[in-house]
């Protein structure tokens, strides 16, 4: 099954979260520093972000924040802004050859700025995924999104520690109490 783990990464980028054991959510910009943003985002580009990059790649993150609301919603979304990013990447056709020794045309994509790279492979991911299963975490404290990649369909929260854990907690203690 396809996921969108680069659209889900920058679309939750900036989102309030309140990690286990915190009392209060908190809002922290991963694009503030360089070093913060090559944490969040070197498995996708495979390459540190630098600084001079860090306004295309918040920019984008917005831009993938509300693609993924739109989704969700079932809105049309606007493509715009990843398009524009998206732009700066370019690829070429080469034919390859197989271990097999049969013939193979792929696309060979250059690296480029951070942000056109993260835009060409959200575009990818939301060329490919089923958009009913791009979804909010079901607990309404949480705006976090994610990608339901369970079989049946029926993942509720974008994580089971701490939202799936806080949220059988709550009816507990509503069963307890009526």
């Amino acid at each position: 099954m396809i996921d969108a783990p680069v659209l889900v990464a920058m679309a939750n980028a900036g989102r309030p979260r309140r990690p286990p054991g915190a009392r209060q959510a908190s809002t922290d910009d991963p694009f503030e520093r360089a070093e913060s943003a090559t944490q969040l985002l070197s498995t996708f580009l495979g390459r540190p972000v630098a600084a001079a990059e860090l306004g295309d790649v918040r920019r984008l993150a917005r831009a993938a924040g509300r693609i993924a609301d739109s989704v969700i919603d079932g809105v049309a979304p606007s493509v715009q802004a990843i398009n524009r990013l998206a732009a700066d990447c370019a690829g070429r056709a080469e034919l390859r050859v197989t271990p097999a020794g049969a013939l193979d045309a792929v696309v060979a994509w250059d690296q480029g700025p951070a942000a056109a790279v993260l835009a060409r492979q959200m575009i990818e991911e939301l060329g490919c995924i089923e958009p009913d299963r791009l979804r909010r975490c079901a607990r309404p404290e949480c705006s976090l999104v994610f990608y339901d990649s369970t079989r049946p369909g029926t993942q509720r929260w974008h994580s089971e520690v701490p939202c799936g854990w806080r949220e059988r907690q709550r009816r507990r203690r509503g069963r307890l109490h009526s």
